[in-house]
This record gives C-alpha cells, sequence and structure tokens, in this order.
C-alpha cells in the first residue's frame, strides 16, 4: 500500500491560494490589452507587442529564478522562502499595471512597458517555487496528481471573479480608467492575502540534491530533457488554445451586447441600459461576460475533476491528444453555427458551444503541470540531480509565452479587422462609457478570433507529442528505480 504525505492544511490551503493568485493573473491576462487600448489609448499592435516584449523577457527571468530556486537553502526549504515575501511585491506590481498616468504617447507606452516587466518579474517570483512546490510536497505521483488538479480547480474558480467584477465596476459611476484601477486594488490585496497560506501550512518532504549544477549544467541537462522540450514546443505551437480567455470580453461586447442594443433607442434616449434593454433581453449587461466566464469554466472544472480518474486507463500523452482533437472538433463546430451571423450570437447555444470549448482547456491545465513534475522525475533518473525550479521555471515561463503569443495574435486580428475603440469620455446621460459599434466585417473577424485561432492551436499542439516516448512500461521502470534509491538514501 502506498503511503500518503499531505496533510488535511496542505491540501485546503493549495487550492486556497491558487484561488488568490489566479484573479491577480487573471485581470491581467483578461482585461489588461483591453484596458491599454480601450483606456490608455495605445494601438492595438503596439499594445500586443509591450505584451509579446514583457513574455520574451520572462524566457530569460523564468530559467533564471528556477535556478536561483534550485540553489536556495534555508530552513524553510527552496520554495517556501519566496512564498512568504512574493505576495506583497505582486499586489503592489499588479495595482502599477492599472494607472494611465500620462498622455503623451511615448511615455505612456514606456510607462505601460516598465509596469508591465516590474509585473512579471514580481509574479514570476512567486509563481515558480508556488508550482515547484508540487514536485516536493510529495513523493507519491497518485497523491501529486491530485494535489496538482485541486489547485488548477483553485485556479479555475479565482480567474471566474474578475470576469463578474470588473465589468461591474468598470460600468459604474468610476468609470473606465478608475473602474479598472479599484478591481486590481481589489484583487491584488485579496491575492496576497490568501496566496500567503501556503507558506504557514507546507512542508517540503523531498530533499534537494546535495550539489546544485551551474548555469552551463542547467543548460546542458535541460537540453537533455526531452520530455521537457517535447512539453515546451507542444505549448508554443499551442499557444491560441488560451485566446478564449483574452478575447471574452470583445465576444460579450460586441457579438452579445452590441446584438441585443437598440441603437435607435441609445440615439433618443443617450442611455445605454435603456437602450439594451429595448432590445429585449433579460440578461445584465454587466453580467453577461460573467456568464461566458463561467460557462467556460463549467466545462474546465469537470475536466480538471475527471482528470485524475482518466489517469488511471490512460497515459499522460493519450489524453493530451485525445483532449486536443476534442479541442480542435469543438471550436471548428462553433465557427460553423455563428458563421453566417455572427453579430446577433444565440447566447444559449454560445453557452453550449464554450462549455465543450472549455473542457480540453481544463484538461491542459493540468496535465502541463504533471508533465513537468514528470521531466523533474525523468532529469533526475536520467543525470541524479532534482531541477525542480528550473523545470517548473519553464512551465510559468510557458503560461507568460503562450498568453503574450495569444496576445499578439488578438492585437492582429483587432487591426485586420479595423476594431474600433471606445472614445474617451463618450458617456451616457448616467455616466456609463458608450462602446463603438463594429461594423459586420469586424465581427466575422472576432468570431474568427474565439473560434478557429484556438483550434488552430489545439491541432498544433500534437504534434510533438507524438514523439513523447516517456510512458508505459518505460516510465513504469524509472519509477521504481527513483523510488528505490529514495529508500536507500532514507536508510543511509
Amino acid at each position: 500500500m502506498e503511503k500518503n504525505y499531505l496533510t488535511l492544511k496542505e491540501k485546503i490551503s493549495f487550492p486556497l491560494s491558487a484561488f488568490g493568485r489566479s484573479g491577480i493573473y487573471t485581470i491581467m491576462t483578461m482585461f489588461y490589452l483591453v484596458f491599454l487600448i480601450d483606456v490608455a489609448k495605445i494601438d492595438a499592435v503596439v499594445a500586443s507587442s509591450i505584451i509579446l516584449g514583457g513574455r520574451i523577457f520572462d524566457a530569460l527571468n523564468d530559467p533564471l529564478m528556477g535556478m536561483i530556486v534550485d540553489k536556495t537553502r534555508s530552513k524553510w526549504g527552496k520554495m517556501r522562502p519566496y512564498l512568504l515575501f512574493s505576495p506583497l511585491p505582486v499586489c503592489i506590481s499588479t495595482i502599477l499595471l492599472f494607472i494611465a498616468p500620462f498622455e503623451n504617447s511615448a511615455a505612456k507606452i514606456g510607462y505601460a512597458a516598465f509596469t508591465y516587466i516590474l509585473w512579471g518579474v514580481c509574479f514570476t517570483i512567486q509563481d515558480v517555487p508556488f508550482w515547484g512546490l508540487t514536485s516536493v510536497i510529495t513523493p507519491n505521483e497518485k497523491e501529486r496528481t491530485q494535489f496538482i488538479s485541486n489547485g488548477r480547480l483553485g485556479s479555475t474558480f479565482g480567474g471566474i471573479l474578475p470576469a463578474l467584477l470588473v465589468p461591474v465596476l468598470r460600468q459604474s459611476s468610476l468609470g473606465l480608467k478608475n473602474g479598472y484601477l479599484v478591481s486590481a486594488i481589489i484583487f491584488g490585496v485579496v491575492g496576497a492575502a490568501l496566496s500567503i497560506s501556503i507558506f504557514f501550512t507546507s512542508k517540503e518532504r523531498i530533499e534537494p540534491s546535495t550539489v546544485t549544477p551551474t548555469f552551463k549544467e542547467t543548460i546542458q541537462e535541460v537540453g537533455h530533457n526531452k520530455l521537457l522540450i517535447i512539453v515546451i514546443m507542444a505549448a508554443i505551437l499551442g499557444s491560441t488554445m488560451v485566446i478564449a480567455n483574452i478575447s471574452a470580453d470583445y465576444i460579450s461586447n460586441y457579438l452579445i451586447i452590441q446584438g441585443y442594443t437598440d441603437f435607435n433607442v441609445l440615439a433618443e434616449t443617450n442611455n445605454v441600459v435603456e437602450a439594451y434593454k429595448a432590445g429585449g433581453f433579460w440578461i445584465p449587461r454587466g453580467t453577461i461576460l460573467t456568464t461566458l466566464t463561467v460557462a467556460l469554466g463549467a466545462g474546465m472544472v469537470p475536466a480538471m475533476i475527471v482528470f485524475p480518474m482518466l489517469r488511471k486507463k490512460f497515459d499522460l500523452k493519450q489524453i493530451y491528444i485525445g483532449s486536443s482533437i476534442f479541442g480542435v472538433i469543438a471550436h471548428c463546430v462553433c465557427y460553423l453555427i455563428f458563421m453566417n451571423d455572427p453579430g446577433h450570437v444565440n447566447i444559449y447555444i454560445l453557452w453550449v458551444c464554450l462549455f465543450f470549448m472549455g473542457f480540453p482547456l481544463g484538461i491542459y491545465n493540468v496535465i502541463t503541470y504533471a508533465f513537468i513534475a514528470d521531466s523533474v522525475d525523468y532529469m533526475q533518473w536520467k543525470t541524479g540531480k532534482r531541477s525542480e525550479g528550473v523545470c517548473f521555471a519553464f512551465q510559468t515561463f510557458l503560461s507568460k509565452i503562450t498568453a503574450g503569443i495569444a496576445g499578439v495574435a488578438t492585437g492582429w486580428i483587432l487591426k485586420i479587422g479595423d476594431y474600433q475603440e471606445p472614445i474617451a469620455n463618450n458617456l451616457d446621460v448616467t455616466g456609463k462609457q458608450i462602446l463603438a459599434q463594429q461594423t459586420p466585417e469586424t465581427q466575422k473577424w472576432l468570431l474568427i478570433m474565439v473560434t478557429l485561432l484556438p483550434a488552430l492551436g489545439f491541432l498544433l499542439t500534437m504534434i510533438p507529442m507524438f514523439f513523447n516516448d516517456y510512458t508505459g512500461k518505460k516510465k513504469e521502470k524509472i519509477q521504481a528505480e527513483l523510488e528505490e534509491r529514495r529508500l536507500q538514501s532514507e536508510q543511509m
């Protein structure tokens, strides 16, 4: 019978911490590009380039942080010290993101680039050891799989809150600019308070290697870690899989709300709420985005719940390829349903589509962390060294670089589709922002952005995975050898 190591406090605090961190990460990924375009008035391509540039910077920043973590030796372990000191800088840098203090074009671009890179550094200091903790908290692979799944569930639920609160605040009397700022303050503070809890409840149970590799040795070891390279290539090729989260705000405003807005009433009353009500739809404008996010999350959550059960019957490679095929089909079907009239999307059918589109995303959210944890074991088996920090640094890098590539794709689609951003201070009689009316051609491009682009990502991400041979009997043999080494080490 396998020994279990995790305590109840650890099982509760990890998803709780992930919940808090996700609120911060989601407000950045879902709304920061929108903020730069609609509030800071930065060109869509320039804004998306700022985000991609910050992600590229993280390409060096994340592995460096991973090596720092691997070299860390303290009474708290190698991961936990950073989980204590990082929440406050993450909170402050998140708030700085959503301040637009300059009118000058060069100044506001410079400020956006600086604060985005600053946020990336602060978040990396927390992100690498947070997920790296999963590889040292228990040597039991099944327990680790469930632990990761619970963390991703907490992260998913935490990502729903920004979709609920931000639209309400930015459509309130606060206005767009202050609505985003207040949102950043709320999620920054709450995220910091919750994310620190895992430090006080966790324990690192796998001892670090006595010898830590140099920078050159680390690069060489990563270069020989075939599994890690496959995961990296699969994630980069599949970057547009996650574009639905980034573009959800545009879908909400221009494929749903615009379609149910009576513009004749808007011209007569100058009241966006009355014009929307005149369209005859019962769902409040401020909650449309929330319903879309919940529908997507409703597909992701069961996927993450059943993932440990799927692991009992299928290996990671089979699950990854199978869910990717499912993702291609789900996104293409959604496009075919709405392609003829994207300006009048039936929200009920869209909810169903988003549910099925969310399922493969839920699998992807968990399975990449399982692959990274496997790559740590693979590296230890091959070299005798555990480089949890470096391996999980690539996971955090991948989450950022894929979001960056998806952000650039979003920016280019908006540019190609001739997206019209809201006019500053164009408010109705109640002080609410009046959004620009997009053309049918723009709406077609928005539909492509949320369906065919993710389908392409799911198609491409499968290619590297066909070369993964760390499965079946080979993996069982390696795991058994590592367990034998660990027991021998404990007896010495």
